[in-house]
């Protein structure tokens, strides 16, 4: 299990008791529900074999088996499809499912990806009814929610808290947008559903923060909805991007900063200074109320969003795109530096921008022995400043030939040296 970056986090989910003694009424409409949902969520148990990472590794070891657990639920029970998380099946070679009433089956992985952290697996011949998708535009902060997982593997057990908060970060690249809730945490409940008080399921139990108790995360169910999309077709889920990028002020209200050529936002006539005053027909203030809106978003998705501009109200609609596919239309086709063992582009305009670079060249992908990662900015290689694909290409060659390197880059946003010779 892996942390997110800016928590340390255990991916295990499930809901906790409200801190208020329930009624005997409400007991029992909380059973009825189970009875109802719960043929609908499985129990997962995953196992693989895990390649040396180093050649330290590969001296002392060797690979190594490794076997895993989580939840997940029903979607089509037609074609016997359960969604879970993806770090729930990771690389697994074996995947077993167990059912409410004990039958086991093997599964397989039709879509998964690992930036949105989602999985669809085949259960052929499971014959288990579907859950209900519900929604969260308008379930409220305090509202009663329970689930059902397989904590520590022993089997389907039901929790249930409140609805805590709502649009948190856990600090991800991308689909950011988690629903917190009062839980009881126990690994195994990775990837199964976060029910509403009618048996909706109204996120996937994703997370928990590792420093406290009562702090558990859920991904709302919309961004599964708009993630199935792609996952049954096996393709990577991508986020919709919007061009542009915003300031807070200290009322909440949202700047805009910058609007990039040939984005979906310039396409609207947004214009730097404009004030963002409502999306889709609801007021936003905030980090939050922005989240809301557009972490929830794919390609082909849009957006009305209303503006004040000179005291103004400016309407409009932003068609968003695929990030990817922008900057490559902005700065060209990645290239490959096999000796260093990374894919690379030219640094897009709003990279530079974050970066106060005039101009650059970004990692985009890194093989897992590279001294590199993805997200890197090159600075130096070899004492030639990097700024177009040519520099990094001419300096690689260098590199290779006197077999050292002496490579300065940016990685998050700090400025860092490695000095290696072969």
């Amino acid at each position: 299990m892996r942390p997110t970056p800016s928590l340390v986090v255990a991916f295990v989910v499930a809901l906790g008791a409200t801190t208020l003694a329930p009624s005997a009424h409400a007991d029992k409409r909380l059973a009825d529900l189970v009875e109802r949902v719960a043929p609908s969520v499985v129990n997962i148990y995953t196992g693989g074999v895990r390649s040396p990472a180093t050649p330290w590794e590969a001296v002392f070891g060797g690979p190594q088996r490794w076997e895993s657990l989580g939840s997940g639920f029903v979607i089509d029970a037609e074609s016997c499809l359960v969604v879970t998380n993806q770090h729930v099946v990771g690389p697994a070679d074996r995947i077993r499912v167990r059912a409410w009433d004990a039958r086991e089956f093997d599964a397989e992985v039709v879509g998964a990806d690992e930036g949105i952290d989602l999985a669809v697996l085949r259960v052929p011949g499971c014959e288990l009814p579907a859950v209900t998708l519900g929604n969260t535009r308008d379930l409220r902060v305090g509202e009663d929610v329970f689930a059902v997982g397989n904590p520590y593997g022993h089997g389907n057990s039901v929790t249930r808290g409140i609805l805590s908060a709502r649009a948190r970060s856990l600090g991800r690249a991308r689909f950011d947008l988690f629903l917190q809730t009062d839980t009881a945490i126990n690994p195994g409940n990775s990837g199964g559903p976060l029910f509403d008080d009618e048996g909706r399921v109204v996120g996937v139990n994703t997370a928990v923060d590792g420093r406290a108790e009562g702090i558990g995360f859920a991904m709302p169910v919309e961004l599964l909805r708009g993630a199935l999309r792609s996952l049954l077709k096996s393709r990577s889920v991508v986020a919709g991007w919007p061009g542009l990028k915003l300031e807070e002020h200290g009322s909440g209200r949202l700047q805009v900063l910058d609007v990039f050529a040939g984005g979906p936002a310039q396409k609207a006539g947004v214009l730097p200074g404009d004030l963002v005053d409502e999306v889709d027909g609801r007021p936003v203030r905030g980090r939050s109320g922005w989240a809301e809106t557009f972490e929830i978003a794919f390609p082909g998705d849009t957006r009305k969003v209303a503006l004040e501009r000179g005291g103004r109200r400016v309407e409009t609609e932003l068609v968003l795109v695929d990030r990817a596919a922008w900057a490559a239309a902005s700065v060209g086709p990645r290239a490959e530096i096999a000796f260093l063992g990374v894919e690379v582009q030219s640094l897009a305009p709003d990279d530079a921008a974050a970066f106060r670079l005039e101009s650059g060249v970004q990692v985009t992908a890194a093989s897992r022995r590279s001294y590199f990662a993805r997200g890197d900015v090159f600075v130096e290689l070899n004492g030639s400043l990097i700024r177009t694909l040519a520099d990094l290409s001419r300096a690689a060659k260098q590199v290779e030939r006197r077999r050292s390197m002496n490579a300065v880059f940016i990685r998050r946003g700090e400025t860092r040296r490695i000095i290696h010779a072969w």
